[in-house]
């Protein structure tokens, strides 16, 4: 299982940065009679309907996009579905799964140092996708150890205002987290020419003490208030 979405999260990668690469103009002007991008698509929401449930925040999350971006600009549907496989992989039963579920800090540090190798290599966009998705995640476990509800469907910047009126932290963490979601958001509409190596290795440093902060060490649900 872990196998089959690495191999789609690397044929969305591809497809993405053909696109960056100079064929925009095919992939704006044709990109549904291209079937294997269809197939990618297609691919991706039958894996996350089995391994997930219909009703999963991932799977929903995809569909959605699906049906009303299809035929827009692709950039997109490739960072957003790209964005989604990472964060679903996390929640894989893999022989490891147990321990990172329990630790948030132990995964944010995993993906952070995956985005920061991309950085190295130049690919912004795919780092901060990335990044964000890791902000996403740690937002919503943040909700759950505060007991703060949001629904599956809730945007980041409806969690993120939701967890500033319980008080889970104050208006200058609020600010910083929706500066990163505006981050995230510039990555997943492939807005290149907006990220660099400053941005996106500073967003990962935020996320670091982000998740050092807020969680603790240990990984359980001890949240700081401030």
């Amino acid at each position: 299982m872990e196998k089959k979405l690495n191999d789609l999260i690397a044929r969305g990668n591809a497809f993405r940065e053909d696109f960056l690469t100079g064929s925009r103009y095919r992939w704006y002007r044709h990109p549904a009679p291209n079937a294997d991008y269809a197939g990618w698509k297609n691919d991706c929401l039958l894996f996350v309907r089995k391994a997930f449930g219909g009703e999963s925040r991932y799977y929903t999350e995809l569909a959605a996009v699906e049906n009303g971006n299809s035929m827009r600009a692709p950039g997109s549907v490739f960072s957003f579905f790209v964005g989604t496989l990472r964060r679903a992989q996390t929640d894989l039963p893999a022989a490891h799964g147990a321990a990172r579920a329990a630790s948030p800090t132990g995964l944010a540090e995993d993906l952070l140092g995956r985005a920061e190798d991309m950085v190295g290599k130049g690919h912004y966009v795919s780092a901060a996708a990335l990044a964000g998705a890791v902000l996403e995640d740690l937002l919503r476990r943040l909700c759950a150890a505060s007991g703060v509800f949001c629904a599956e469907n809730a945007t980041l910047e409806n969690v993120n205002d939701r967890l500033l009126a319980a008080g889970v932290y104050n208006s200058a963490w609020h600010r910083e987290t929706a500066l990163r979601i505006g981050l995230r958001r510039t990555a997943e509409h492939c807005y290149i020419e907006k990220l660099n190596a400053d941005n996106v290795s500073a967003m990962i440093a935020w996320l670091r003490g982000f998740s050092g902060r807020k969680f603790s060490a240990a990984g359980a649900a001890a949240v700081t208030r401030s």
